[in-house]
Order: structure tokens, then C-alpha cells, then sequence
């Protein structure tokens, strides 16, 4: 029997019947792919990651702002979803491409900027995803130094924490490459090196772009500048962070990107001289050997006398630096009568007053007479000329004793034929009497332009190391009443070398090397003076070299060359350092100019003319000193 077939109209009323009662909650939306597809967004399906390690606005903003305005999104971004989050969220970067597409929807109203193409990844971890967007702006370049240092530090802590564990730089390297970040060890070191040692000191100059090149240059002035402090053994090792800081500190700014470093090594050194307490010649010269060697990968250790012997010697770790300034008494004998002789001696070697050489005076008499004996007359009269010396000696420090003690560095005398010693000295001993205590005051003020600080100690030390070099120290309270030209500390500020003497250079800083380290510092002071090698400065046209007169130059900048008494200057160091003189640039005329013999207004201060003519002498003992050098080598 054939079934019956419905009717239409039978048709008709079964589809109009109600369907079955849904008994969950509709979906409003798909939920997250389960591997990577492309899928169709809105703006309002998507929000920018919360974690991004970009803090400042992208630098190629705008660029890429009219790049996707004319031809659209050419780049789809990747996104990911959170677990338990019910929006999508930018994986491996794109947040500032985000950024555009929504600034752009609001200005025009596009349909094409709110809704658009992307690439859905799924879920890994939240470490996985900062290592996308840590790797993504590596590749792309456009994250700031210091941007990276605090997204590696926080991908950092996020594995330590996943893991319950902390990891060594080595193990972080290869987790990170696990995740798509590939970066090398050294790389982390430096990083996390200046979250702990740069970015507590430099964090307006870090966020303002100071890039890898200047962090670099940072870490290697720090690590010398500690190699030296640990190595003085002076304050502990701990307290080397705050001085840092405290030095450093005041370059930090947010409109600089780069460091003075001509001052940030001064201020370096400086603070080196004040904390240990030693001269800043042999500081300076550890320093810049230590930065040297470094950079070309010398071994310190190898070289140690080459860095350290100066500052050995400062310190009194040298062989053969006696333990006191004083003369060494004779060598006593076993007999009395010796004994007696020696311990008169000894009573004059050190007299206090004029009072005391008076009574050691009788006192060597009555000893000498109750001795008697013919056999004894020569070794006698070697004495009474010693006491003579002595007394003479004494009777002038007596004469400075009125005179008011000026803080100052000066440096020993040149050696002269004992004959122009003696006249000079007879001839300046009786103008040097015939002055009352005022007009010697007055004549110290007029020959001090501004007064140099020295310790106590440093100067024992400075006369103890003239006359270890086989030299007498000058000093500067007895000598300036006599003939010595002007004390200045310079103009142009900084641990500069002070001019106490034009003429003359201690011993201990005979050295090539010494000569054209103060050489390089004088040129500095000039070159600052005249216009350029300035605080800020990207060209230094004045660069320091260990060969020739102590430095080297470089043409001036456009802007530094605009200024006439830059062009003189220029013209002439280049003449002092043997260099070809500019042809665009005055002619030889520049020197009586700059030396105000005929003309006024680029003439240089009395202060800076002092340290030209100081300029002058040394270059004139390094080029004795080497062709010396070139003679015994011979």
C-alpha cells in the first residue's frame, strides 16, 4: 500500500510549528582559534598589550601614521588571546600600528581602518609573549637602550617566577632563544649592568636615548674608575657607589642624549683625588692607560708597572720611597763619643726656632771642646760646615714664617750652573731683606690670581718625591717674594694642572707620557677659551695623543670655525703641535694678537697667557726628553 502524501497546505503548517525550547545561553561570538589562522577583527575586538616594553612614543610614528593612511595596513598584525579574556591582544609587536588604526578611524570614519585582516597565534605564556614584543622591536630597532634593559629585566623576572627559580645570564640566553628572543650573553650583562649601576645615576639621560655606544663608554669609565679606587685602598670598596653617584649625578639631563665626557672625566678624576687623597697626575695617567689597554684588549695584569708604577710611587709603594721627609741621621757607632756627635746633630737637623740653633750651637761647642784631640779636627770641621748650612737654612724658613701660608702647587726649579745661582741668590737675598712684612704680603697677593689648594699631606709627599728624583721643591710663599710668576687655578674651571712656575718642571714628571698629558690639559684650556672642545660639544677639534707634543687636531666644525678667535687659536695649537696651518685661517699675525702686543680684542687673559708660556716650556722639555731617549737607545 503507497504512502500517503502530504498537501501543501500540511506542508505548510508542520514548518510553522515552534522548534524545540534552547535550553543554554545563545553565543555572541566565536570563540579563540585552536592553532594559527588568519582571522577578520574590529578595533573593538582587539586592545594593545598591557605589558608593552615601549614606554615612549615610537620615533617613526608619523612615518608609518601616512604609510598606512595611503596604501591601508600592508603589515597584519599577530594576536593572541589571554586565557579567560574575552578580546584579542597584540602578540610580537604592533601596538603602535593598533594606535594608528583607531587614530585614523576617528578622523576619517573609514570602514577600512576599523576592520581589518590578522594573524591569530594561540595562547603560550605570559613570558612568551613579552619575548615576542621583546624580539620584534629588536628586529625592528626602534626601542630605546633603556627600553630593552627594563623589558629584558621584567621577561627575567617572569620565567624566575613561572619557573620558582632564578637563572644564571647563561641559562636566561637560552631560554630566550626558546622563545624566538635571540640575544648573547654579553648583551644581558651590560643591560642588567645599567639597571644597577647607570640607570639610578643617568635616568633622565637614559630616557632621553642615550643609546649602546654611550652606555659602553659608561660602564668602562666606571669599571676604571673603581679598578683605581680599590687599588688606592684608601675607603672601602663600598663606598665607591655614592661617590659615583654623587659625580655622575650632576650630568644627568633631559635634553642630552651624549655625555660631556672631557668634563665627566675631569669631575672623575677630581673626585679620584679628593677621595684618595693623592696627586692627580698619576690618577689620570691609570686612568686613561687602563681605558687604553682595555680597548685593545692588553692583558692588565701584564702591564701592571706601565699603569700602577706613577701611582706606586704617589702611594709610597715603591722601593725606595723612605718613610719620612727628614734628612736620614748619620749611622751611629759603638763608641761614646760618636754617640754624643750623633745625638747633637740630631738636635739641629730638626731646629724649631731660631732659639733652639742657638742653643745647639753652644751646646756642639761645649761637646767639641771637652772631646778635643788633633785626630778628630777633620771630621769636626765637616761638622761645623753642616751646622752652618743648617743655620742658614733655618734663619730663611724663619724669614717665611711671617708670611701668610698660601695653599698652592708648584714645581721644582730647572738646573742651573751653581754660578748663576749664586748671583741670583746674593742679588735676590738682599732685595728680598729689604722688604717689610707688608710688602711682602702684598707682593704674594699681586702674583696670586687665584689660590691653589694643597693639603698637608700632598705636599710632604710632592717635596719628598722631588728630592727622591734628585731634585728641591719649590716653595711657592718664599720664592713668589723673589721672582716666580703669577699662581692661577684657570678660568675655564676643572682639575686642571695649576701654574706656579713657567720655567721649571719637577723630576718625578719628566716622562714623555706626563709631559703631554699636562700638554693635551693646557691645549684643552686654550682650545675652551678660544670657542670650542666646550662642555657639550660634539666635536672636539683638541684630541689627546701619545705621540708628538701630547695632542692632535682635528678642522673645526662650521659652526666653531664662524669665530675668529677660534680660527687664530686653531692656527695656533697647529703651529706648537708641527701641523699644516690652514690656508683659509689667519696668517702668523694671530700671534700678536692673541699675545696682546697689537691688538686688544682676542687677546688672551693673564691667567691663560701664563699657561701658553707653560704650554711652550713643556712641549720644549718632551722634545728634549725624547730626543734623550732616542740618544740612549742608540
Amino acid at each position: 500500500m503507497s504512502k500517503k502524501h502530504m498537501s501543501q497546505n500540511e506542508i505548510l503548517q508542520k514548518l510553522q510549528q515552534p522548534g524545540p525550547t534552547l535550553k543554554s545561553q545563545p553565543v555572541k561570538s566565536l570563540g579563540a582559534p585552536l592553532r594559527e589562522m588568519g582571522i577578520e577583527v574590529t578595533l573593538n575586538d582587539v586592545r594593545p598589550y598591557d605589558r608593552n616594553p615601549r614606554s615612549q612614543r615610537n620615533p617613526k610614528y608619523d612615518e608609518i601614521k601616512a604609510s598606512i593612511r595611503a596604501a591601508g595596513l600592508k603589515h597584519a598584525p599577530v594576536l593572541t588571546q589571554r586565557p579567560g579574556d574575552d578580546l584579542y591582544m597584540i602578540s610580537d609587536g604592533g601596538n603602535t600600528r593598533l594606535e594608528i588604526l583607531t587614530e585614523l578611524y576617528a578622523e576619517t570614519g573609514d570602514e577600512k581602518y576599523y576592520r581589518f585582516h590578522a594573524i591569530f597565534r594561540p595562547w603560550i605564556s605570559e613570558a612568551a609573549a613579552m619575548a615576542g614584543h621583546l624580539s620584534e622591536n629588536e628586529n625592528r630597532g626602534d626601542l630605546s637602550w633603556i627600553e630593552k634593559c627594563l623589558g629584558l629585566q621584567e621577561l627575567k623576572q617572569e620565567l624566575e617566577q613561572e619557573a620558582d627559580q632564578s637563572f644564571s645570564q647563561r641559562e636566561l640566553v637560552s631560554i630566550a632563544q626558546g622563545l624566538g628572543y635571540t640575544i648573547n650573553q654579553s648583551h644581558i650583562s651590560k643591560m642588567l649592568y645599567t639597571l644597577e649601576h647607570l640607570w639610578p645615576t643617568l635616568p633622565l639621560t637614559l630616557q632621553s636615548g642615550m643609546g649602546k655606544p654611550q652606555v659602553e663608554k659608561a660602564i668602562r669609565y666606571r669599571e676604571a674608575t673603581l679598578q683605581i679606587w680599590v687599588y688606592c685602598e684608601v675607603k672601602p670598596k663600598e663606598d665607591f657607589a655614592g661617590a659615583w653617584h654623587t659625580t655622575m649625578s650632576q650630568f644627568d639631563r633631559e635634553d642630552q642624549d651624549v655625555l660631556p665626557w672631557s668634563i665627566v672625566e675631569d669631575r672623575l678624576l677630581g673626585m679620584l683625588e679628593a677621595e684618595m687623597q693623592v696627586h692627580l697626575a698619576p690618577l689620570d695617567h691609570a686612568l686613561s692607560t687602563i681605558l687604553e689597554y682595555r680597548q685593545r684588549r692588553y692583558s692588565l695584569e701584564e702591564h701592571r708597572d706601565q699603569i700602577w708604577g706613577p701611582l706606586d710611587v704617589e702611594l709610597g709603594r715603591a722601593e725606595g720611597i723612605p718613610r719620612t721627609t727628614y734628612p736620614p741621621l748619620p749611622e751611629a757607632k759603638p763608641d761614646s763619643t760618636d754617640s754624643t756627635k750623633t745625638a747633637t746633630l740630631q738636635q739641629v737637623v730638626e731646629p724649631q726656632s731660631a732659639q733652639e740653633v742657638g742653643d745647639s750651637t753652644l751646646s756642639f761647642q761645649a761637646s767639641e771642646k771637652d772631646q778635643g784631640g788633633d785626630s778628630e779636627n777633620d771630621e769636626l770641621a765637616a761638622l761645623r760646615r753642616k751646622l752652618a748650612e743648617l743655620q742658614e737654612e733655618n734663619a730663611s724658613l724663619v724669614e717665611q714664617a711671617v708670611v701668610p701660608p698660601t695653599s698652592m702647587i708648584s714645581e721644582v726649579s730647572v738646573p742651573r750652573s751653581s754660578e748663576q745661582d749664586s748671583n741670583d741668590n746674593d742679588a735676590e737675598g738682599d732685595a728680598v731683606l729689604s722688604l717689610s712684612d707688608e710688602e711682602r704680603q702684598q707682593r704674594i697677593a699681586d702674583q696670586t690670581l687665584s689660590p691653589v689648594h694643597e693639603s698637608e699631606g700632598h705636599r710632604n709627599l710632592r717635596e719628598m718625591l722631588a728630592r727622591q728624583e734628585g731634585g728641591e721643591p719649590i716653595n711657592f710663599e718664599a720664592n713668589a717674594v723673589r721672582s716666580i710668576p703669577l699662581m692661577s687655578d684657570g678660568p675655564e674651571g676643572g682639575p686642571v694642572y695649576p701654574v706656579t712656575d713657567i720655567w721649571t718642571v719637577e723630576p718625578q714628571y719628566l716622562a714623555p707620557r706626563d709631559l703631554r698629558v699636562q700638554i693635551n690639559q693646557f691645549a684643552q684650556g686654550l682650545a675652551r677659551w678660544a670657542g670650542f672642545c666646550k662642555p657639550g660639544d660634539e666635536l672636539y677639534p683638541v684630541q689627546p695623543s701619545n705621540t708628538g707634543v701630547g695632542y692632535q687636531l682635528e678642522p673645526l666644525s662650521d659652526e666653531q670655525s664662524q669665530s675668529p678667535r677660534a680660527q687664530k687659536m686653531w692656527q695656533l695649537l697647529a703651529s706648537l703641535a708641527g701641523e699644516p696651518l690652514h690656508p683659509m685661517y689667519p696668517d702668523a699675525s694671530l700671534i700678536g694678537e692673541l699675545l696682546g702686543t697689537n691688538s686688544d680684542e682676542d687677546a688672551l687673559p693673564d691667567e691663560l697667557l701664563v699657561r701658553f708660556y707653560r704650554m711652550v716650556r713643556l712641549v720644549r722639555v718632551l722634545r728634549e726628553e725624547i730626543k734623550r731617549d732616542e740618544e740612549d737607545a742608540s
